[in-house]
């Protein structure tokens, strides 16, 4: 559950409010900046610090980002909360290792809606609900959650709820009609109030994106206390320690899922534990207002050692 368009803007806008008093040489990136816009800025204007590229592997062509990054003279730093080995593109991790100073991510749970009421979306009172959001039709992740209702019994209060974005109701549609008891199945398809619908369900589900984005919606859920069942691959491995806050499964079996789903609805006890597990593994992250004091600590150190030259 990366943050969609609509929740990336609205916590960078609230980011940028605080950097407005920094310096102008600095070019603040996020989840929907567009990659061209920043190679004219990087060329137009006096840059000498990009901030934040944890979203370069979303970029369709970030190759093209970061020859632009790479080839600026002004820039003298990038600071990132993604480490340039594990950046998506060979070629980035090439031009920009040299450049990048990692933080760690800094995490922020202040803009998400958290009185959602499920019972809104069809979900009975009461219920125990199983959530996944994903913003592509094919995301493999909803066809192995769908898949997994096989094996858990239509007559527990189990619910599925697939936040999806409307493009992707057709397809999630038709998955759905081949499987039995359609009646446990939700669609919504605002995905800007995801984090909210996440913090409201009992446990969610985590697959199927890129490395640094799986590890980001691992860190939204365990904020808010929900334990995730996480597919076992890079992001979310950093992330999720089992019987601690969670669980790591194979992505390609959907019986192990429905297992651990059923578990998790059986012993409310482990789920407590699981819930508390997660909220201390979130206390250990930077506030992102710690890691914003952490940037400026490094911009400055910048704009210092550039005045001696």
């Amino acid at each position: 559950m990366p943050p969609s368009h609509g929740v990336g803007l609205r916590a960078a806008m609230a980011v940028r409010a605080k950097l407005a008093s920094w310096p102008a040489d600095i070019l603040y990136l996020d989840s929907v900046s567009s990659p061209y816009a920043i190679v004219l800025a990087t060329v137009a204007a006096p840059v000498k610090v990009v901030v934040r590229l944890s979203y370069l592997e979303c970029y369709p062509r970030p190759s093209v980002l970061a020859r632009a990054l790479y080839r600026s003279p002004r820039i003298e730093l990038i600071l990132s909360d993604i480490a340039p080995e594990r950046a998506h593109d060979q070629l980035t991790k090439r031009w920009l290792g040299n450049k990048i100073t990692v933080l760690p991510s800094g995490h922020s749970t202040d803009w998400y809606k958290m009185d959602v009421d499920l019972q809104a979306f069809g979900i009975p009172d009461g219920a125990f609900t199983v959530a996944i959001m994903s913003e592509r039709p094919d995301d493999a992740g909803l066809k192995w959650l769908i898949a997994c209702a096989h094996w858990i019994p239509m007559d527990l209060p189990i619910h599925f709820l697939l936040i999806a974005p409307e493009s992707s109701h057709g397809p999630v549609r038709r998955l759905i009609r081949k499987m039995p008891f359609t009646q446990r199945f939700h669609l919504y398809t605002n995905v800007e109030e995801a984090p909210g619908l996440l913090a409201s369900s009992s446990v969610a589900v985590i697959t199927d994106w890129g490395a640094e984005l799986q590890r980001r919606a691992c860190m939204q859920c365990l904020a808010v206390g929900v334990p995730v069942l996480g597919a076992d691959a890079a992001g979310i491995r950093d992330v999720i320690q089992p019987e601690v806050n969670g669980e790591l499964l194979a992505a390609d079996d959907p019986e192990p899922l429905a297992h651990s789903i059923f578990e998790l609805y059986e012993d409310k006890e482990r789920r407590a534990m699981l819930s508390v597990g997660a909220r201390r593994s979130a206390r250990q992250w930077p506030s992102m207002h710690q890691q914003l004091l952490q940037m400026r600590s490094a911009f400055e150190r910048v704009l210092a050692a550039s005045s001696k030259q």
